[in-house]
Formats: structure tokens, C-alpha cells, sequence
């Protein structure tokens, strides 16, 4: 099969292991991707199939659309909710003020790298170091913001809902849409906010909900792929 898969990751597994099972189900050679997502993330992640892994590095910067709740009130040493709490803190900012930083995270953005990443440092990839307790410092990198709004939290669980996702919705959390260029760490943007806001926070979901053309909407789950609804004209050649 040469093709692009539209596949909708769910949370709990790697990229690798839902490339994995793809390339399993359909008896495929050859796969790759467009960037992968973080093991408590979910939504879009497109799957290059045969021939189609030659036009890489062509889709590979495309623009990326995230929707992200962010609680409010405590951090995580890996700034999802799959780490232990590391810092907390009684400010929760109000719709006001949060909106009165966003545009500053806007345009060229300078992130810190989260210590659980797949960044090397000195030769290691940086989870691993993190992992054994080594301390290190991560790194800087601009990234390129082109949206971060604020949605209606009510909006998260029509999101999650739409691919299966039960989620409960936490206390002091905010949702917010992210228009953003490929190699942006969303957790370190959550990160960065909070830290505008003099208060501390946690991405507790992160939904990836367009790569370039290829949408949410249209993407197939693990289910699918193995299924005969995966019709040619769903391929995209």
C-alpha cells in the first residue's frame, strides 16, 4: 500500500506502538510519519505508507493545530498528568487575565524543552537522564506561535467524546486552541503561561486536532485501519 493514513492516536500508547500495530494490520513494509505525539496525547497522527514516506521532509513543516486543558495549580516533572506533582500553588488566574498574556505568546517564542522529551543531551535522550534522576539543565528553542486562544472548557469534553475519549472534567482548568509550527512542545508552552501568570500548571489533555490539510474529523481509528472501511479512497495517494 502507498498512501497517507489520517490515524487518530488514542491516549496511554506510544506513536511507535500505533505506527507499529498499522504496519502490522496492513502488512506493511515500510511507514513513517509526520511528527509524533507524546503517549498521553491524542488526535491526528498522519502515517506515510510505502512510496509515500519519500514526501517527508516535503509535509513535514506543516502547521500543527493543538487543543490543550491546562489545570491550574500544580506542576508535574513531565508537565502532563502522567508525572508526579512537583510544585503547586493557590493562584488561579481568571479568564481576564488570561487572556491579557495570551498575545504575548504569540509570534517567536522561546520554550524550555521538557526533561522528559526525546531531545538528546549529551548523547542521551533527555527522558532517560530524567528517568535515572540526573539533573540537567534542558533546553531553549524558539518555536513559531500563530494562534492561542481560549475556548469554553465545555468544548473539552465535546472533543474527547467525538473520538471516544471519557474524560472528567477537573476543577481550575482552562482549554485553549494552538496554531502552531512543527517541533512545538505544547506542555512547555502550558508551562510558560503559567509562569506569566505567576502561578504554576499541568497540560491534562492534549489533542492534536490538525496536521497540515489532514483534520480530526476524518481521521480513523486503530480499529479502522484493520477494518474494510478503510476504503482507497480514504488513503490518500
Amino acid at each position: 500500500m502507498d498512501g497517507i493514513i489520517n490515524l487518530c492516536k488514542p491516549r496511554g500508547i506510544s506513536s511507535f506502538r500505533a505506527l507499529s500495530v498499522v504496519k502490522r494490520r496492513l502488512k506493511l513494509k515500510k511507514v513513517g510519519h509526520l511528527g509524533t505525539l507524546d503517549p498521553a496525547a491524542c488526535g491526528v497522527l498522519v502515517l506515510l505508507c510505502g512510496r509515500a514516506t519519500k514526501l517527508t521532509n516535503q509535509l513535514h513543516a506543516s502547521t500543527k493545530v493543538y487543543r490543550t486543558l491546562i489545570l491550574w495549580g500544580q506542576e508535574t516533572n513531565t508537565l502532563d498528568c502522567e508525572g508526579e506533582v512537583v510544585a503547586t500553588s493557590e493562584i488561579i488566574p481568571t479568564a481576564e487575565q488570561i487572556k491579557t498574556v495570551l498575545p504575548t505568546l504569540t509570534g517567536e517564542v522561546q520554550i524550555e524543552v521538557p526533561k522528559f522529551s526525546a531531545v538528546h543531551i549529551q548523547g542521551k535522550r533527555a527522558y532517560e537522564l530524567a528517568r535515572q534522576g540526573i539533573d540537567f539543565v534542558p533546553p531553549q528553542k524558539n518555536v513559531m506561535v500563530t494562534r492561542f486562544e481560549l475556548l469554553d472548557n465545555a468544548q473539552c469534553l465535546q472533543d474527547l467524546s467525538l473520538i471516544g475519549e471519557d474524560f472528567v472534567l477537573p476543577p481550575h482548568a482552562s482549554y485553549f486552541e494552538i496554531e502552531c509550527q512543527t517541533g512545538t512542545y505544547i506542555r512547555s508552552l502550558a508551562k510558560l503561561l503559567a509562569t506569566r501568570l505567576e502561578t504554576v500548571a499541568t497540560a491534562a489533555v492534549i489533542l492534536r486536532t490538525q496536521v497540515g490539510n489532514f483534520k480530526i474529523e476524518d481521521a480513523r481509528t486503530l480499529d479502522c485501519v484493520a477494518s474494510a472501511d478503510l476504503k482507497p479512497m480514504e488513503v490518500y495517494l
